[in-house]
């Protein structure tokens, strides 16, 4: 395990300088680059990428990536599903789930091949999980009404609540999986964790396993999304898995049919509780 994070790190490590050179080569800084800049023949020449390649899953999982829940969006690529099927009972596995909408095959699958994890989920949109959680796992999963942001709000209807107000209100310290499809709220929300655990004080983010879809949605930029990125990457958080959800495309979201949503799986190798370490 020593010799895969040594191999894994300066695998990241070398595509986060190539990121940085390529920027600098090509705008000077990232305030000057699109998000989607080949859009035709001839900007295909110059500049053959999108943003999404300037953040790839560089870091090799040090376990199998396994695919839980449904095929298409619903589902998570997950890092070392083994060892959370493995857990013991004594140790408990907590999962929070933003953003359910009517689709819980990966809540369902945790809990049905799992034995110590329990469920926390949060969508201001529906009254309650999808049809997929059956009630034999229903006991271990609970569900509240109310949206993510960077700080809490109650006075929203539903409630809005930042990620660390949430871990105090069920007497949480750590999450081992945060699995995140909120719309573009993810920005504010991770950001929002990031300050209630600043490293300037030695604190480790506590979150062993972040899933996301990422979303350029109200005129979000490519230095925008570096910026974040980076400060995400300064706390630990490694990208072991990525995929385009192409639905952006076909449904055209965007109104141009550029990819603006794209799936990550990250692990955190500064985190001293991670069960994948």
């Amino acid at each position: 395990m020593a010799e895969h994070k040594v191999l894994a790190e300066a695998s990241w490590a070398k595509t986060v300088k190539q990121r940085h050179e390529m920027i600098a080569a090509d705008y000077k800084d990232a305030s000057q680059m699109p998000l989607f800049p080949a859009v035709n023949g001839p900007t295909y020449f110059t500049t053959p990428y999108t943003i999404w390649d300037f953040t790839p899953a560089s870091y090799g999982c040090p376990h199998e990536m396994e695919r839980v829940g449904r095929m298409g969006d619903g589902g998570k690529w997950v890092c070392g599903m083994s060892r959370y099927v493995n857990l013991p009972l004594e140790r408990p596995c907590i999962i929070y789930s933003f953003g359910v909408q009517n689709e819980s095959s990966f809540e369902e699958e945790m809990l049905s091949r799992t034995r110590s994890c329990k469920i926390w989920a949060y969508d201001f949109s529906v009254v309650d999980f999808g049809k997929q959680l059956g009630d034999v796992h229903r006991g271990r999963a609970q569900f509240l009404q109310a949206g993510i942001a960077g700080k809490t709000d109650k006075n929203r209807s539903p409630p809005f609540y930042s990620i660390a107000d949430l871990m105090k209100m069920n007497g949480h310290d750590y999450i081992d999986i945060l699995k995140m499809d909120i719309e573009f709220a993810e920005f504010e929300a991770m950001d929002g964790l990031n300050e209630a655990f600043p490293l300037s004080e030695g604190k480790e983010l506590p979150i062993g396993q972040f899933m996301v879809e990422l979303h350029f949605f109200n005129g979000f930029t490519a230095e925008n999304y570096l910026q974040w990125w980076e400060r995400l990457e300064a706390r630990g958080l490694r990208p072991t898995w990525t995929e385009p959800n192409l639905l952006a495309v076909t449904l055209n979201l965007s109104g141009n049919k550029d990819p603006t949503l794209a799936e990550y799986t990250m692990i955190n190798v500064h985190d001293k509780r991670n069960v994948l370490f």
